[in-house]
């Protein structure tokens, strides 16, 4: 645009010195004092047209630059609600357990050197969880976890046992699988053959330790 208007300007001085040349003097005053005022008016509008460019150029990446940024908070929003689905839809695992979720830890270690790690734990969601880690000192084991149902009893030696009725999120399968508790703070893991193994309670930082450990050597 700014070429033509200054092929335009051109001209018209071209044209105003032609005919300057051909008439006398007061003529030729005449004629040029209107190219000079569109000479003026020319320029006025190509400054009028620049700033408008600029001002439209700016505006445009402006709106650019906050549609960029909305597109990133909606991808952020997106992301988070896909985790948010993750979790309600079970994709939650046991290596997301933390400290604060644990409810019990016990870990137990039999005669053969076979090592176990027995928790109950309680979701994000609210669904209390309880899950076995076995691992065989030949590098062997099996880990099962599911969402439970229990039973307390306590017996004639004042022993106190949970039993915990599960469905294995991995195999499907059913299992009893439990603990018990003396009145001198000894506890025991039962297995799912209901074998009983002395053992130690945990922390609950310690319990997460355990079975991210029980994870790695069983994966």
């Amino acid at each position: 645009m700014r070429k033509n208007i200054t092929m335009i300007l051109a001209m018209c001085l071209m044209a105003a010195a032609m005919t300057a040349c051909g008439g006398n003097s007061d003529t030729a005053e005449t004629t040029a004092a209107p190219a000079a005022d569109t000479t003026a008016a020319a320029e006025t509008e190509a400054k009028t047209e620049a700033k408008t460019e600029a001002k439209t150029e700016a505006e445009t990446e402006a709106e650019t630059e906050a549609a960029a940024e909305d597109a990133e908070a909606a991808a952020e929003d997106a992301e988070a609600e896909d985790e948010s689905a993750d979790e309600e839809s079970g994709d939650f695992t046991l290596l997301d357990v933390t400290a604060d979720m644990i409810d019990v830890g016990v870990y137990a270690v039999d005669e053969n050197q076979n090592e176990l790690v027995f928790t109950m734990f309680t979701e994000p969601s609210g669904t209390p969880m309880a899950s076995l880690f076995i691992y065989a000192p030949d590098g062997t084991g099996d880990v099962i976890c599911g969402e439970y149902t229990a039973e307390v009893e306590t017996d004639e030696d004042n022993i106190t046992w949970t039993s915990l009725d599960l469905t294995d999120v991995y195999t499907g399968n059913e299992f009893t699988i439990g603990f018990a508790e003396s009145e001198d703070d000894q506890v025991y893991i039962i297995d799912t053959t209901g074998t009983v193994y002395e053992g130690q309670y945990l922390s609950a930082d310690d319990t997460v330790v355990y079975m991210g450990t029980a994870v790695a050597l069983l994966s």
